[in-house]
């Protein structure tokens, strides 16, 4: 079973090509550290959707040292990239010169993954080990337009400093997902989690909401419906300037239409990415706890046994 790690973004707010960043005792990747825990939770191969231009550094400072016997296949994301041909002469009129978002990133990546069942995570993100799990023993006994999530605690997904995007989650009785909602700018106020409107007000939200953190489980089915909502999306000329197409508005989409149902399985871990520059410090303290207490071999491939790719 495939993980696809959507590597494309351009990491405006960070200050540089964070899936590049070193964060391991060896220089791993954040996302090194994710492909690690997806083979241990059974998935077998990977695809990496990544700009064309970081190519060359993304093969030197992550594919050298993934383990040879990992089949890595390679996608790219660029505005032209899976763009309908009746929106191609607009596309050269615009100039647009940034990614279209996630729901067009999957797009992208998908001939490589229209084989069966896979999963999906941002490269700048740390998921843990049980998400991985979860998702993968749900997709193994899949049926064919049954989505999942990993849904983490808010409390858990909330630096210290700094405001994030983040994802809230409403839960029926049953696990399944009924409504995601996005909140743009989620901070900690003395000790309160907080959501930033617009408007500058606050909304005090519980630590104990479910949260989407992008761990999707997916399968084929997905593919048809973003097609057509990113034709839809593209018709609208307010989307050609700055405009991105979220994988979380075609999976809402397709659960308001009844063509596919998500079950939401619950995740306890803590999650930390990388969103703003000071976030790299407490990444790597993170990483090297959990090295300190055996969860990971430093360096992180040793256990494999043998040498990394070549460049």
């Amino acid at each position: 079973m495939k993980l696809a790690i959507l590597a494309a973004g351009l990491g405006s707010r960070f200050g540089g090509v964070k899936q590049l960043a070193a964060i391991g005792s060896a220089g791993e990747t954040l996302l090194e550290y994710n492909v690690y825990n997806a083979l241990e939770a059974g998935f077998d191969s990977v695809v990496f959707l990544i700009r064309k231009d970081i190519e060359q550094d993304f093969r030197t400072h992550v594919l050298s040292r993934l383990p040879r016997t990992l089949p890595v296949e390679l996608a790219f994301q660029s505005p032209e990239m899976a763009i309908p041909e009746k929106f191609r002469a607009d596309l050269s009129r615009n100039g647009r010169g940034k990614p279209w978002g996630t729901g067009h990133a999957l797009l992208c990546a998908r001939p490589l993954l229209e084989d069966g069942p896979f999963a999906v995570i941002n490269a700048d993100d740390f998921y843990g080990k049980q998400g991985f799990k979860a998702v993968h023993g749900f997709l193994s006994g899949n049926a064919q337009a049954r989505f999942c999530l990993a849904g983490y605690r808010l409390g858990n997904v909330v630096p210290g400093s700094g405001s994030v995007s983040r994802a809230i989650c409403a839960i029926d009785a049953a696990g399944w997902l009924k409504k995601i909602v996005e909140h743009t700018k989620v901070e900690i106020r003395s000790g309160t989690i907080y959501s930033i409107r617009a408007d500058g007000s606050a909304e005090a939200l519980s630590p104990e909401l479910p949260i989407s953190m992008n761990l999707w489980g997916l399968t084929p089915a997905v593919f048809p419906a973003a097609e057509r909502l990113f034709s839809e999306f593209l018709s609208d000329p307010a989307h050609w300037d700055r405009s991105e197409f979220y994988l979380p508005t075609v999976i809402g989409e397709m659960m308001d239409e009844g063509a596919a149902r998500v079950m939401a399985l619950p995740v306890t871990e803590e999650y930390f990415g990388l969103t703003n520059p000071d976030d790299i410090l407490d990444a790597r303290k993170a990483i090297a706890e959990r090295a300190e207490r055996g969860e990971y071999p430093a360096p992180l491939w040793n256990e494999y046994g043998k040498e990394g790719r070549k460049p």
